[in-house]
């Protein structure tokens, strides 16, 4: 009976010792899963402040190629408005395509496991 008993002791304790393991594994998973999800939301604020910056920079020198032509500052910049509207209407017909469908992809790849630690499990 002491053998018996003995063996459910060392199974008790390596089901404790998995279960720990299993629960360290699942906190780094977590971790570099948020890692990447914050490195990605930092690089898109920072490029898209950057490329706020450059879009007003070419607009203003748009509007002012403009303005040599027509040689009116009023027209210039009506037609450079009228050239973000149609981008932003054009953005808006293909928002799909364009960013709900990558934004998916992304946070399906991130969030859900992923092809290259199911490669790791089959050969363990």
């Amino acid at each position: 009976m002491d053998s018996t008993s003995d063996i459910m002791a060392q199974l008790v304790a390596s089901v404790k010792r998995y279960l720990g393991y299993q629960k360290k594994y699942i906190k780094l998973d977590l971790t570099e899963k948020l890692t990447i999800l914050l490195t990605a939301l930092i690089l898109g604020a920072i490029i898209f402040v950057i490329g706020t910056i450059a879009v007003i920079f070419l607009a203003l020198t748009v509007a002012a190629v403009i303005e040599t032509w027509t040689g009116s500052a009023w027209i210039a910049y009506g037609i450079v408005t009228c050239l973000f509207i149609i981008l932003c209407i054009m953005l808006y017909l293909m928002r799909d395509r364009w960013i709900v469908n990558p934004l998916t992809q992304f946070f399906s790849d991130i969030l859900l496991d992923d092809p290259k630690n199911e490669e790791h499990e089959e050969d363990i």
